[in-house]
């Protein structure tokens, strides 16, 4: 098989080059004019804008038979957002479980949680979950717009994407016009962040694009100042006027936030505490992502065209922390225990071969897409386990200390994954009206998992097969209808590990029923969509009704939902953009030992599944150069154990903005973030401790064209 694809890798670039060679220079050749499709401002519909996630075949929002929802850079800018997450929770159904475990940005879907069920993607390339963690990206800077898929994506991106697929489009090279961008900010405790871009042509064959920015922090708690740091380079060469290459290099350097949760008091938050950390005076929270890509764009013919992507991912991460806080009985000191270091050295090298033919099939307009995609994932992950180290602290007079640990801090784990996936897709027009969409992947998934203490190396391979058959009706060009059947896999306990520390598991298999309408109101300058979706999860690990101690994979979760959005301009000068989710989320089929006795849970809400969101953005330009913006973003409250006997409480989060444009280049702005100063709880163990969220911050930023 490596064979394979590295004969269809070479096939391909050989195959390039002669035809590079048999055009005519550059210089002689027609300038390529590019039109972009402007969406409504503030809009995360963008109906019928190409969108790049619900399908490989450059369809829009509109013709994909899915829900995908998408915000562009300028919206992004408008509402202030500066960190990569925070413009997903802004669309329909998408909530967040941060921690600083995972990364700071597991996001929630239709009733799934984590980067296990919620896949995230850089320009449509998924990099590999490692402990349940994903770092990168942060920043929104060097970002063209964010994109989601909902519902499964596994058809598209592979395993892990029940739940959703979101994907930042970062900026690229462009030969049309030089642009030149920068934008700095202060505000509250001490937050200085500031950024540059340029891009443009250099000459007729080459062009480029820089996007540089930073941030620093002194924090609103002890031990949560962070300094970041993002870099987004690129060089695109074009050798004739049919063929492109495409050199990149990503990452950032993320010294962050030490902050692991705030114990509760007989399960309440005690005001005084609100600020206090009880992390360790020597605590560590440090990322670094790097991923080098080169991407090859051949038109062959008119209906022909090949993309080839190779890329090179290096992560390494570092935590050492006090993690874990509770009350003693008394109410007299908190104690302190899970004292872990743990460190990632992560790489995964990967290739993206695809063929799209765009044609007629039996007279009827037709466009398909067969590729090849190969990836290995290598992880070293070194810790201090058994994790040991305890103390306790006076709540109201906090002394930090430093880490300490009984064991030392030593190579525990090496895995690799490697991952062969073919993958096709078709869009068949049966009429002006009516549109078929399919899709299908086989993947071939080898894991080694080897205790690095023991000596012990275990094997396990999976071969799952997905798919997707959608409809879409459009009677006229302010309506669509839509149906669609798919399926998907997730791990069940992380890419790169073997559940139980054995392999005889499974994949979990999802699959999902939705049908929908999206839509436009002209008289309003509005577009609309509804969706209504069921989701089934199966092969949970669940225990056996006749023998609690053995552990089977017979378990199901499921969820049933609805979702709305809504964007328009009614009057010219004011926007609105607004979204809810409403779903049911259960456990269908799951039993667990409790205190030696089988328990079952079926019936019961997942833990930390809220099943109530809503996002609301409207801006109102009173004056020629003055804008007003006022945002609500409202998550419902979830479930704190699968017991249902303890809940994490809702929260609404008001945002506001006053923006003053100085000229068609300068813009200023002034935002508050959590304008009523809302102390919530954005994850957490319910009646032990609650992970904050932050309290109200403002921030005065100028941006620049020049």
């Amino acid at each position: 098989m490596q064979e394979a694809r590295n004969l269809l890798f070479l096939s391909a670039v050989v195959c390039i080059a002669q035809t590079s060679l048999a055009q005519p220079s550059v210089a002689q050749l027609p300038t390529v004019q590019v039109t972009d499709t402007q969406a409504e401002a503030g809009s995360t519909l963008s109906l019928d804008a190409p969108n790049s996630t619900g399908s490989r075949l450059g369809l829009t929002a509109r013709e994909t038979p899915a829900s995908v929802s998408r915000l562009e850079a300028a919206d992004i800018a408008e509402r202030d957002l500066t960190r990569a997450q925070d413009v997903a929770v802004r669309m329909p159904g998408i909530s967040e479980a941060p921690a600083p475990g995972n990364g700071g940005t597991s996001l929630i879907a239709r009733g799934f949680v984590g980067h296990n069920s919620v896949a995230q993607l850089i320009d449509g390339t998924r990099l590999t979950v490692a402990a349940g963690t994903v770092t990168y990206p942060f920043s929104t800077w060097p970002m063209e717009s964010v994109e989601v898929l909902r519902g499964p994506a596994s058809v598209l991106y592979g395993d892990g994407a029940i739940g959703a697929a979101v994907n930042y489009v970062t900026k690229r090279p462009g030969f049309e016009r030089t642009q030149r961008e920068a934008f700095l900010s202060v505000g509250s405790f001490g937050a200085v962040q500031g950024g540059v871009g340029l891009r443009g042509p250099i000459n007729d064959v080459l062009a480029y694009s820089v996007y540089l920015d930073a941030e620093r922090s002194d924090g609103y708690r002890q031990f949560m100042d962070v300094q970041r740091r993002n870099y987004a380079l690129a060089l695109a060469v074009r050798a004739s006027r049919d063929m492109s290459v495409t050199l990149s290099l990503d990452g950032g350097v993320n010294d962050d936030a030490r902050y692991f949760g705030t114990p509760l008091r007989n399960g309440v938050l005690d005001q005084r505490l609100r600020r206090t950390n009880f992390n360790v005076s020597d605590s560590v929270v440090k990322y670094n992502d790097r991923v080098w890509r080169a991407k090859v764009d051949y038109q062959v013919a008119a209906g022909l065209r090949l993309r080839n992507e190779t890329y090179h991912l290096t992560t390494a991460r570092h935590w050492r922390n006090a993690e874990d806080y509770s009350f003693s009985t008394p109410g007299t000191s908190v104690d302190r225990s899970d004292y872990l270091e743990i460190l990632h050295d992560q790489e995964q090298t990967g290739n993206r071969f695809d063929a799209t033919f765009d044609g007629t099939l039996g007279g009827l307009k037709n466009r398909f897409i067969v590729g090849l995609d190969w990836y290995r994932t290598r992880l070293v992950h070194t810790n201090n386990s058994p994790y040991g180290g305890a103390s306790a602290v006076d709540p109201y007079n906090f002394a930090p200390g430093v880490f300490i640990s009984p064991v030392p801090t030593i190579p525990g784990r090496a895995s690799e994954l490697e991952t062969t996936a073919l993958f096709a897709e078709n869009a068949l027009d049966l009429n002006r009206e009516w549109r078929l969409v399919a899709g299908l992947r086989s993947d071939r998934m080898e894991l080694h998992s080897t205790d690095l203490r023991r000596g012990v190396n275990l094997v396990k391979k999976y071969s799952p097969i997905t798919g997707r058959l959608g409809a879409v009706w459009s009677p006229s060009e302010a309506l669509s209808l839509y149906g669609q059947f798919g399926t998907g896999t997730d791990p069940l306990s992380g890419a790169l590990s073997l559940p139980g520390g054995g392999n005889t598991f499974d994949l979990t298999k999802g699959r999902q029923v939705e049908v929908g309408a999206k839509g436009a109101v002209p008289a309003v300058r509005g577009e609309w969509t509804v969706a209504l979706y069921k989701i089934a999860k199966r092969n949970l690990l669940s225990r056996d009704a006749g023998n609690p101690n053995v552990t089977q994979q017979i378990g199901q979760q499921s969820s049933t939902g609805i979702e709305l959005a809504f964007a328009a301009e009614p009057v010219r000068g004011w926007t609105i953009d607004a979204n809810a989710a409403f779903l049911r989320a259960r456990y269908d089929d799951f039993r667990e030992l409790v205190s030696g006795a089988l328990v079952s849970r079926d019936g019961m809400t997942p833990t930390g599944v809220p099943e109530r969101t809503a996002s609301i953005w409207t801006t109102w330009r009173f004056l020629p150069q003055w804008q007003l913006g006022f945002g609500a973003r409202y998550v419902g409250e979830s479930q704190g154990n699968t017991a249902n006997t303890t809940k994490l409480p809702s929260y609404v989060v008001l945002d506001a903005s006053l923006a003053y444009e100085h000229s068609p280049n300068l813009r200023f702005s002034l935002s508050v973030k959590n304008l009523a100063n809302r102390d919530y709880a954005l994850t957490g163990t319910a009646n032990t401790s609650w992970l904050l969220g932050t309290p109200r911050t403002v921030q005065l930023t100028a941006r620049a064209s020049f």
